[in-house]
């Protein structure tokens, strides 16, 4: 008989929370305690859809509350069910600790888990094998506070409708979320963004059909940034010297250049792959999206640091300074180009998301990645209108419209490059 290994929790998982601790502290320093659980009251009760800025809603505290709340729910879930950290895994942290600035709570996301949880039950599929869509699917939480908060005139009823509606969305959230990625074929790495954004679309528009319209917000706070960009610098910081000093240094940083030439999109697991390496590349993605945030002028606020947090875990799972680099080189070129202030919050998020289609750049060349960051914006600054800002990842909906129609022009394009040398090549042969 076999002896079961016991689980022993992961140290990434102490530094995702270390993180979290580091939250609430500032938090802490930033707020009276009384103000800052009222106000996170205050953030479960609203409607929560793209852009609420918590922040602006509640105050600095609260919000950094909620993140740090929400993240660790997820520790919780990960380490009782005895799940190993991976790239996704931490991916799905650093997203979850940025949107629960302005999107995700507790309230809006615990049923989604809920109706995950629901899916594995019924299928016999193990919940740790499905964490990763529970934690994604927060990306069409603030469809639950909507049908609960809308309008201001919220019941038990209606939280329980909200709950109920939720629970469906969690059931069926893993099965849109293979068959979006079969769609994009991994070149969106926000792929929960392209569920969600369908399922956000379909939900709109049964809406809109009995005459009751889905609003998106522009609830946008400027006043913390200098505060907000040294937090994300000391997290960006702390990654590097984590990653740089757990093994070998002379190691890390061989790993981490190997990193840098990543091309694969279908095997994009940076942690299992290159283990510490993985931290400095999330630092390394997290002061690039900070640095180019204070170039552009753009305030750092609950939204962009949310931005920014998501740009770096991806640095854990498809995402490094090459592929991602001409990506952003386009989408400044982008918002330069429309008639939006650069600085306005689809413009802003636009640039930093832009990022999700990584995985063209680095299979088809940073020329193309140039395009492709400045169509994105163009596409991302008007797609949710669809969805009416249930969709928090908005840029993966856009991402996946994106590249379904650009990698197609693309190969279409390298093809007729490729006979053309051929050709060429024949006729030289035969000189």
């Amino acid at each position: 008989m076999e002896k079961s290994v016991k689980y022993k929790i992961p140290i990434d998982y102490f530094i995702i929370f270390g993180i979290c601790m580091l939250f609430i502290l500032f938090a802490l320093s930033m707020d009276t305690t009384g103000d800052i659980w009222r106000n996170y009251l205050k953030i479960n009760c609203s409607r929560s859809v793209l852009v609420t800025d918590y922040i602006a809603l509640a105050g600095l505290g609260a919000a950094l509350l909620n993140s740090a709340l929400a993240c660790t729910l997820y520790l919780l879930l990960l380490i009782i069910n005895k799940r190993e950290p991976d790239g996704k895994v931490i991916a799905a942290l650093f997203v979850t600790m940025g949107f629960s600035l302005f999107g995700k709570n507790l309230f809006n996301t615990i049923p989604i888990i809920l109706g995950v949880w629901l899916y594995g039950k019924f299928y016999k599929v193990k919940f740790s094998d499905l964490l990763i869509h529970a934690m994604f699917g927060g990306t069409i939480a603030p469809i639950v506070s909507e049908i609960a908060f809308l309008h201001g005139d919220t019941s038990l009823v209606r939280i329980i409708a909200a709950y109920g509606v939720g629970l469906f969305i969690g059931f069926i959230f893993p099965v849109i979320t293979e068959s979006a990625k079969r769609m994009h074929r991994g070149y969106c790495l926000y792929n929960g963004g392209t569920a969600g954004g369908f399922i956000a679309t379909f939900f709109v528009g049964l809406l809109r059909s009995v005459g009751i319209d889905v609003l998106p917000e522009n609830i946008w706070n400027t006043a913390y940034s200098g505060d907000l960009a040294a937090l994300a610098f000391t997290i960006a910081t702390t990654m590097i010297i984590y990653g740089i000093f757990k093994e070998r240094p002379s190691g890390a940083l061989k790993r981490y250049r190997a990193l840098l030439n990543e091309k694969d999109i279908n095997d994009n697991d940076y942690f299992i792959k290159y283990g510490c390496a993985c931290y400095i590349n999330i630092g390394v993605m997290c002061i690039l999206s900070i640095s180019l945030m204070l170039f552009l002028k753009i305030p750092i606020n609950g939204p962009v640091l949310g931005g920014i947090l998501t740009v770096a875990g991806f640095g854990a799972a498809g995402k490094h300074f090459r592929n991602s680099f001409p990506i952003l080189i386009g989408s400044v070129a982008g918002v330069h180009f429309n008639y939006i202030d650069t600085t306005a919050s689809v413009n802003s998020l636009a640039v930093l998301f832009s990022t999700g289609l990584a995985p063209v750049c680095g299979k088809h060349g940073w020329q193309w990645g140039i395009v492709t960051g400045f169509l994105h914006v163009s596409v991302a600054i008007f797609i949710g209108q669809l969805n009416g800002g249930l969709n928090l990842y908005n840029n993966g909906f856009a991402g996946a419209f994106v590249t379904i129609t650009l990698v197609p022009v693309i190969v279409f394009f390298k093809e007729i490059i490729d006979k053309n040398k051929n050709r060429h090549g024949s006729e030289e042969g035969t000189k």
